[in-house]
């Protein structure tokens, strides 16, 4: 459960801070993967960049079934919106984001099918 938490939370701070692509493909749904995406062309247009840092603290398994896991999870949650010319235009720092993310098993493997953050 972790390390899918931490691979999606990864990749998805490497796309906003426009570092490469990633394939989201092993761990998360597509619908989750094309959020990211989409969220990196709105700030591409903008001419923006975001710089997320986040650290897990703690995971509490709400329901677990042979074929979905849902956990609360707590991070500690920093963010940073850069401008072009790499100046701060906005920050965020929550030292401790409460976010449920979903897990289901699709043939062999698991990946992440959903999140809601700050519940």
């Amino acid at each position: 459960i972790r390390y899918l938490i931490e691979k999606w939370l990864n990749g998805k701070a490497k796309v906003l801070a426009n570092k490469g692509e990633d394939d989201f493909s092993k761990y998360a749904i597509n619908s989750l993967k094309d959020r990211v995406y989409k969220e990196r062309e709105k700030d591409k247009r903008l001419g923006e960049t975001q710089i997320i840092k986040t650290t897990i603290n703690s995971i509490k398994i709400e329901s677990i079934t042979n074929r979905r896991i849902s956990a609360q999870v707590n991070i500690n949650y920093e963010d940073k919106r850069l401008n072009k010319d790499g100046e701060i235009i906005s920050e965020t720092i929550i030292p401790s984001l409460n976010n449920q993310y979903v897990i289901g098993k699709e043939k062999d493997y698991w990946q992440l099918v959903d999140y809601v953050s700050g519940i």
